[in-house]
Parts: C-alpha cells; structure tokens; sequence
C-alpha cells in the first residue's frame, strides 16, 4: 500500500503566509495607494473603509497568523514522519550496505 500526500499542504501554508502579510501590510498599502482614486470623495471614501475596517482586519489578520502556525507545526510533522517512515523501510544486510 502506497502512503501518497501531494504538495498541497505545503501550497496551503505558503498561500495563507501571502496572505497573512497582505492583511499586515493592508494600512499601510491603502496610504501608499490613497493618490490613485483621483477625485476627492472617492479617496476620502476608500481611507475611511481602510481605516473603519482595522478592527475586523487585527481580527482575521490574528486568526490567519494562529492558522498559518498550525499549518507550519503540520508540514513540519508530516516531513518528520515521511522521513521516519523512509527510513524505517531502509533494510541493513548485515555488510553496511541499505
């Protein structure tokens, strides 16, 4: 019986890290970008979202940063098993040899 697991785990920790760093760079993205909404009530419009949804964002951006820890602990596991696992296959004739 073959034991397959795909690169998904590790897609998913590297995905949820690209994440978690648009959620902490996300104030300081909308001040960089608050030039390009061009006219005035539109800007002011997009600044106030920015800086209305902070509370939500720390929120999510906390839960992102619990999840991507968890996630972390689990690539780290599965690479500690699957090595036990090869290794534990390795078979020793006696000569030094696997």
């Amino acid at each position: 019986m073959d034991l397959i697991v795909d690169a998904s785990l590790d897609d998913t920790n590297r995905d949820l890290k690209a994440i978690h760093d648009e959620f902490n760079n996300a104030q300081k993205n909308a001040d960089e970008n608050s030039g390009i909404w061009g006219q005035a009530d539109l800007a002011s419009a997009m600044n106030q979202f920015a800086n209305d949804w902070y509370v939500h964002r720390d929120a999510i951006n906390d839960r992102l940063g619990k999840l991507s820890d968890r996630v972390d602990k689990a690539c780290s596991t599965w690479s500690d098993a699957d090595k036990q696992l090869a290794e534990s296959l390795q078979t020793d004739d006696g000569s030094g040899n696997a």
